[in-house]
């Protein structure tokens, strides 16, 4: 049951994301022309999404995917498109990667540092001979 949930989840937001690009963009751009530009970017990630990679993976893909469809979309459009669009298509790329930037910053922060038990013999270095010798003036 959940390969069907899946493809009825994708194909309507295949068509909603068709319907929502078509009313954002001129109207030499009509969903006819939108609907197979963004097939292979639904297609792609209702397959990952079946694989079920991790939902990390998942996003960075989703994003990449979304820049990629509207590059497509800038490819085939007669007219220009509305730098509105550009923005909206790199914003998932940039939130990732915001989120990634995050994650790592509080991840190094919250690593303990050096803490060892007191059973745990200290090995680290001790001055030895070569530190006895004096140091040239």
């Amino acid at each position: 049951m959940r390969h069907i949930d899946a493809v009825v989840m994708f194909v309507s937001l295949w068509l909603l994301a068709s319907m929502l690009l078509d009313a954002l963009t001129p109207v030499e751009l009509t969903v006819y022309m939108i609907g197979p530009a963004l097939a292979p970017a639904i297609i792609a990630t209702a397959v990952l999404y079946w694989l079920r990679i991790p939902p990390l993976d998942f996003a960075v893909a989703f994003a990449t995917v979304w820049m990629a469809s509207e590059m497509v979309l800038e490819m085939i459009t007669p007219k220009p498109l509305s730098p509105l669009l550009a923005i909206i298509a790199v914003a998932p790329l940039l939130i990732v990667g915001g989120v990634l930037n995050v994650q790592t910053w509080y991840r190094s922060k919250r690593r303990p540092q050096s803490v060892l038990p007191a059973s745990m013999p200290d090995l680290s270095p001790s001055p030895g001979p070569a530190s006895k010798r004096p140091h040239p003036v």
